[in-house]
C-alpha cells in the first residue's frame, strides 16, 4: 500500500505542477470587481487579465484565476472599474500648459484675477505674465473687465490673461507696446475693444494674435505634456482628442510614446497653419498604437461668451452685433476643398447657429460624392433647427458643458 500511496501524491504533485505550468502569464488580474464591460449588451464581469496594456480576457473571477497568472493580483473589493474614457475634444497640450501660468478659474471677481497675478508674480516673477480661466460672467459686474488696474499693479511687466472660452484676452498696455497695438489697429474676425476712444486692454478672436507671448521651451513642453498626463490619468482618461497641434508639439508626442514616457492615447487635429497643412496633407494619416493624425482643426466663428460666435440674429445686449467669421468665407472654401483632396478630416469650430450653417453648407459641396468621411463640426452649439438635417453625413461633436458655461450669455 505504501508504494501506491506514494504514487497517487506523485501523481497528484505533478498534476498541480502541470496546472500551474499551463497557466498564461500575464502582467495584472483583477478579482472581485465590478466591472462594466460597455460592450453590445452592457454585461458586467469580476474579473480580467491585461497584458502589454491591452485587456486579454474578462469573466469570473474563478475562470481567470485558474487560466491566468500575474505577480500582481488585485482584489477590488467589488468597486466599479470602467473602460478607459475618452475625451472627444479637449486642449490637452494647453492644460499642461497652464499648469505653469496663474490658474483664474473659479475667480469671483476683477479684483480676484488681479490678487491671483500679484500672488503669482510675488513667487515665480516672470517677465511675462500670462494665465487663463476668467469669466466676467462668473463675477458680480458682469461686464468686461478693463486695463487700467493691470496697469497700475504691472506698469513694466507685460501681461495677457485668456477668458476661460480662449476667444478672449485681457492684456496690459505694456503688452500692448510690445505687440505694436494702437486705437488705429485693425483686424478682420476680431476686435480690440474700445471705450470712449480708448482701448480698454480686451482683444476678441483674432486680435489675440497680435500678441507674441514667449514660446515655451523643450523642457517646458515636455512637462507640460506629463503634467496633462496626470491630471487625466486620474480622471480615469486615457484618450484624448487634441483639438489643434502644431508640427513640432506633435513629434515631440510620438518621440515621448515611443520612448514609453508618454503613455496618453492622443487623436491630434493639425492646427490650420501653413507650415501644417503642406506636410501632414502630403504625409498622409500618421498612425501609431497611441498617435493618430488624420484631422484639421479649422476654426468659423468665436465663443458666445465673448460675443465673437456668428449669429443669424443681432446679440441682445450688443444691438447690430451679429459676431464674426474668424477665417474669411472664400478661405474656407478654399482650405475644405483642399482637405477633401485629401484623406484628411475637416474638424471645424462653430459656434453661432450663423457658422454652423456656413459650415454645413461647405462641407455638403465639397463633399457631395463622398460618404462616411466623419468631418466634424466641433461644438455645434447653436443651430438652427432647419439646418439639423444638414447633418446627416457630419458629426456633430457637442460639449456639453458649454449649456452650463455659456447659461447666462
Amino acid at each position: 500500500m505504501k508504494p501506491l500511496k506514494n504514487n497517487v501524491l506523485a501523481a497528484l504533485l505533478v498534476s498541480v505542477l502541470l496546472s500551474c505550468s499551463s497557466k498564461q502569464q500575464v502582467d495584472l488580474i483583477v478579482t472581485n470587481a465590478n466591472v462594466y464591460t460597455v460592450n453590445e449588451s452592457f454585461e458586467k464581469a469580476e474579473s480580467f487579465a491585461i497584458s502589454d496594456g491591452k485587456f486579454l480576457d474578462i469573466g469570473g473571477s474563478k475562470d481567470i484565476l485558474n487560466k491566468y497568472d500575474a505577480n500582481n493580483i488585485v482584489d477590488a473589493k467589488k468597486h466599479a472599474i470602467y473602460p478607459g474614457f475618452i475625451d472627444g475634444h479637449c486642449h490637452f497640450y494647453g492644460l499642461g500648459l497652464q499648469q505653469q501660468k496663474v490658474n483664474l478659474r473659479g475667480t469671483t471677481s476683477y479684483n480676484d484675477v488681479l490678487e491671483k497675478l500679484v500672488a503669482f508674480q510675488k513667487s515665480k516673477n516672470t517677465s511675462y505674465i500670462t494665465g487663463r480661466g476668467w469669466d466676467q460672467n462668473d463675477w458680480e459686474v458682469k461686464e468686461f473687465p478693463t486695463k487700467e488696474k493691470l496697469d497700475k499693479a504691472f506698469p513694466k511687466t507685460p501681461v495677457a490673461i485668456t477668458r476661460v472660452d480662449g476667444h478672449a484676452m485681457l492684456v496690459n498696455q505694456a503688452a500692448m507696446d510690445l505687440a505694436g497695438i494702437t486705437v488705429a489697429s485693425k483686424v478682420e474676425g476680431g476686435d480690440f475693444i474700445q471705450k470712449n476712444g480708448k482701448l480698454t486692454g480686451v482683444l476678441i478672436d483674432n486680435a489675440m494674435d497680435f500678441i507674441k507671448i514667449p514660446e515655451p521651451s523643450k523642457s517646458e513642453q515636455i512637462q507640460a505634456l506629463m503634467d496633462a498626463q496626470k491630471i487625466c490619468f486620474s480622471l480615469g482618461l486615457t484618450t484624448v482628442d487634441d483639438a489643434g497641434l502644431d508640427k513640432e508639439v506633435i513629434e515631440l508626442i510620438d518621440s515621448l510614446q515611443r520612448e514609453n514616457q508618454l503613455k496618453m492615447r492622443i487623436y491630434a487635429m493639425i492646427s490650420n497653419k501653413e507650415k501644417n497643412l503642406n506636410y501632414y496633407l502630403n504625409k498622409g494619416i500618421v498612425k501609431t498604437d497611441r498617435l493618430h493624425v488624420r484631422s484639421v482643426k479649422v476654426y468659423a466663428d468665436g465663443a458666445l461668451g465673448s460675443r465673437g460666435a456668428t449669429l443669424k440674429d443681432p446679440y441682445s445686449d450688443k444691438k447690430g452685433h451679429f459676431g464674426a467669421l474668424v477665417n474669411s468665407y472664400d478661405n474656407l472654401q478654399k482650405l475644405a476643398t483642399r482637405i477633401a483632396a485629401s484623406p484628411y478630416q475637416m474638424n471645424t469650430h462653430a459656434i453661432g447657429d450663423s457658422a454652423n450653417y456656413v459650415m454645413l453648407k461647405t462641407y455638403e459641396n465639397v463633399l457631395k460624392n463622398s460618404t462616411d468621411r466623419r468631418w466634424r463640426i466641433e461644438h455645434a452649439q447653436i443651430v438652427d433647427q432647419k439646418d439639423f438635417s444638414m447633418f446627416k453625413n457630419v458629426l456633430p461633436s457637442i460639449q456639453p458643458t458649454h449649456a452650463t458655461s455659456d447659461m447666462y450669455c
